[in-house]
């Protein structure tokens, strides 16, 4: 075959451009007459001598094939000349891209469905490339310096179009179908037709450029850098999407779980955490799209979607890769909506399979708390406090909803007050148990959809509260009121663990307290009470995190054990009138060793010192990383802590260990454990059989739901610990459990009369107390098993017997069998003396016992 020169290559891509426009042709018919000429053109070439076909020979030939040639008469615009399908092409390669574009980013229709295919704004340049390009080419290519770049652009167009029409191929029977019902069709299908459109417009700017090669040079160029995007853009779903199938298969894979905690896509991750389910989203991402069509084979014949995972399995696995639960943070939105400040009217409707559930489950995206106010009583003499938080939500969604949330209540504490707004009136619970109320608020929330919450105990110190429906475009006021006692002068405030809500932007949380002896508030920036009439107050609006992660604890200053005290229980019977509570001494024996169990998590990192600063010889330490093992100071200096460790395998080696050791306590510092419980009647097996029971002292260093102390609370004791703030305090508490120690402890016993009972009368709040430990067994009480639930409901508890539930009307409580607290019987918050009104006493009386003189 004959060489040509540069020149000579050009001056034929000159000729077949200038000829084709003489013939007044476009589109293929150029094309084709491009062919036949160049083809002519070569056999004529490799008939001359020359090895190398220069300028001159060129002229020689095209002089030949133009002698005799008359070129065909120009033709008006719409007559038989003009270039076929000009009008179509611009329709599908740019018109409907851009119309579709514009709809996908306004209504979200296929992200909304199928999969999300503009997810980042990155994407949307991507797809706005296509319309932009394809436009550009056909306007004749513009201020084009040279002919690589008509070529770069039309390999972008042709790259992202071709992609885009590959994901939507396996539903465009779909889509051809959709088409006769109001157009439903016109976005999966668009691009399949902007694909073949991008492919005759990138054919037609080659054809018609003076410099083929070099067009297609430059198409190659864009093409390949179209490519290489799309992969970088993609990479890091497809890595988590494939890692995150393997960890979450049946088997599991260790191996695969590691690889997500070195790199994975958060966005990706979290997105596979709400799919699946009825209450998820039904759309994917583009990896998931393309991973759900190779599952469920071409156009989806083996029977519809194949969404192989479990959502919980993934959900296990989001929290063991981040430390955090999935439902800790925002839900995600489609991005490329989001990045741009629009609202998804696709989203206005959120369905909740999970309503009158016994989990918190997935975080709803239009529902959020709009308003926290807690309000508290400290009293000193009987150590008790008693506080009501009050708690508005409101929902933005098309269609009620069912607010969720974990509540940790204060060492002890319990919940004693139960009231919902119905109609803008106050409306109290009725306590009984735990079945009945459950069945209550189903029959009514989940059947009738009616106005009930419902407060059930799930683990220890900790309650579901359940409130449905919240109101389309409404709002929802439900109060708890709890009771609990002090530990040790200080009173933890309760704190959301777990929600299923957001938070409306700039919330604060409203607290007020008032005692009757000075007192500070901990946590964040301290606060001193003040002088508030006879007694003491403090008010601050403090932030959402306050009633979140970190609550803020009451300590009361110059803290003393209170002497006996006493109080009429309104609820006993006539023969068991006065309740009275006395002091005494509670030593414990030394234990020679403790059992440290150290959670291996993310969020325990921070804590890595005063952990290892408090271990010492008589510490047999147990580090929870997955799996069981043995660690020193030394070692957990090195050790890495990363994602959400699972404490199962650790927590049985550490009874094993605490039963070998004689009832050794076990000391168990975590963070969350949002994870499944694997080996349930194992746990509960090991914590209920054997003639020494272990107790479990539990550190919550970072506060979130935790599924491993749910399963164990009614097998085992549990202590609640310190809070872990400093190395000292942690290694006191450590001391006290090697070497024994002595604590505060009550007796209780009851009276028919008051006589004798001089002082030290206190509020009715010390009976609940007691029949809080009365309901769960506490050391000192006794009380038949089969009793303690109608007690704690008599008594108006939330304990692990009896819950609470509001319903709306008196005919529905009558209906269930329940009855509701009175207002009057409800707790309170005590109102302390004004200054003023003992002024007035006091000078009222003296005025009167000076008229009675005269």
């Amino acid at each position: 075959m004959k060489q040509w020169t540069p020149q000579a290559e050009q001056r034929l891509s000159e000729y077949l451009l200038e000829r084709a426009r003489r013939e007044h042709l476009e589109g293929e018919d150029a094309a084709e007459l491009k062919d036949d000429l160049r083809r002519h053109v070569f056999e004529e070439a490799e008939k001359e001598p020359a090895e190398m076909i220069g300028l001159m020979h060129l002229e020689t030939i095209l002089g030949g094939m133009d002698a005799g040639y008359r070129p065909a008469p120009a033709t008006g615009p719409g007559e038989p000349g003009q270039a076929p399908g000009s009008f179509l092409v611009w329709t599908l390669g740019v018109v409907l891209p851009v119309v579709v574009l514009l709809l996908e980013i306004f209504t979200a229709l296929c992200g909304s469905v199928l999969f999300d295919p503009i997810p980042t704004v990155w994407h949307i340049l991507l797809v706005a490339s296509v319309p932009a390009l394809n436009a550009w080419l056909l306007k004749g290519a513009p201020k084009a310096k040279d002919v690589k770049w008509k070529g770069v652009a039309a390999g972008v167009a042709m790259m992202a179009s071709g992609f885009y029409a590959l994901l939507f191929i396996p539903v465009i029977h779909w889509s051809l179908m959709g088409l006769l019902f109001v157009g439903l069709g016109l976005v999966p299908l668009t691009p399949v037709l902007a694909g073949i459109a991008s492919w005759r417009i990138s054919r037609r700017a080659g054809n018609s450029s003076p410099s083929l090669p070099r067009f297609r040079k430059g198409w190659r160029i864009g093409a390949a850098c179209t490519l290489a995007a799309i992969c970088l853009l993609e990479a890091p779903a497809t890595w988590t999407r494939m890692n995150l199938n393997s960890a979450a298969s049946d088997g599991g894979n260790e191996a695969a779980v590691a690889r997500l905690r070195a790199f994975h896509s958060e966005r990706t991750l979290l997105k596979a955490c709400y799919e699946g389910g009825r209450s998820s989203d039904l759309a994917t991402d583009i990896v998931g799209w393309i991973s759900v069509c190779l599952r469920s084979g071409v156009f989806f014949s083996d029977g519809g979607f194949d969404r192989t995972n479990d959502p919980a399995k993934i959900r296990d696995v989001y929290f063991r890769v981040t430390g955090r639960p999935f439902n800790s943070v925002k839900p995600p939105e489609r991005g490329g909506r989001a990045l741009l400040g629009l609202q998804d009217p696709m989203e206005q409707f959120e369905f909740d399979e999970h309503v009158g559930g016994n989990e918190v489950a997935v975080r709803l995206k239009h529902l959020d708390l709009k308003e926290s106010r807690f309000d508290g009583h400290i009293d000193s003499v009987s150590e008790i406090g008693y506080g009501e938080w009050t708690m508005v939500f409101h929902n933005g969604a098309s269609n009620a909803q069912e607010a969720r949330c974990q509540v940790r209540l204060p060492d002890g504490g319990r919940v004693s007050r139960l009231t919902l707004w119905v109609n803008g009136e106050p409306r109290e619970a009725a306590f009984s148990t735990v079945s009945k109320v459950k069945a209550a608020y189903k029959e009514i929330a989940v059947v009738q959809r009616r106005d009930p919450v419902l407060v059930t105990m799930v683990g220890p110190d900790t309650v579901l509260v359940q409130c449905f429906p919240v109101p389309a475009g409404g709002d929802m006021k439900i109060r708890l009121g709890i009771t609990a006692p002090l530990k040790e002068g200080s009173w933890d405030l309760p704190r959301i663990v777990e929600r299923n809500f957001g938070t409306f932007p700039k919330l604060e949380h409203s607290v007020w307290l008032q005692g009757d002896r000075d007192f500070r508030l901990m946590g964040g920036k301290e606060l001193t009470s003040f002088r508030d009439g006879e007694g003491r107050s403090l008010s601050a609006a403090l932030s959402v995190s306050a009633a979140m992660e970190d609550g803020p604890v009451v300590r009361l200053d110059a803290y003393e054990s209170a002497p006996l005290v006493w109080c009429e229980d309104r609820f006993a019977a006539s023969g068991e009138r006065y309740l009275i509570r006395e002091p005494h001494t509670v030593k414990t024996e030394a234990s020679g060793k403790v059992v440290l169990v150290i959670d291996g998590s993310q969020p325990i990192a921070p804590f890595r010192e005063m952990i290892a600063q408090a271990m010492g010889g008589r510490v047999v330490a147990i580090l929870a990383d997955d799996s069981a093992r043995r660690i020193d100071a030394e070692g957990l200096g090195k050790y890495t802590f990363s994602g959400g460790r699972d404490n199962e395998a650790a927590l049985l080696d550490a009874i094993r260990v605490s039963r070998e050791e004689g009832g050794a306590p076990i000391v168990w510092i975590h963070g969350p454990q949002a994870i499944s419980v694997s080996r349930t009647e194992r746990l509960s097996q090991l914590l209920e059989r054997g003639s020494v029971l272990p107790v479990i002292h539990t550190i919550e260093a970072v506060p979130g739901p935790n599924r491993l102390a749910e399963v164990m609370y009614r097998s085992a004791p549990q202590v609640r610990g310190p809070r872990l703030t400093d190395a000292a305090s942690l290694k006191a508490y450590l001391t006290g459990l090697l070497e024994g120690k002595e604590s505060a402890g009550w007796t209780w016993r009851r009276a028919a009369t008051a006589d004798g009972l001089v002082s030290g009368e206190v509020w009715d709040q010390l009976a609940r107390l007691w029949a809080i430990g009365a309901a769960e067994a506490a050391a000192g009480t006794q009380v038949p098993e089969e009793q303690r639930s109608t007690l704690a409901a008599r008594y108006q508890l939330v304990t692990p017997v009896s819950g609470a539930v509001v319903l709306e009307t008196d005919d529905q409580y009558a209906e269930h069998g329940l009855t509701p607290t009175g207002t009057d019987a409800a707790p309170q918050i005590p109102v302390v003396p004004e200054p003023s009104s003992g002024l007035l006493f006091l000078l009222t009386t003296g005025l009167a016992l000076f008229i009675r003189r005269r």
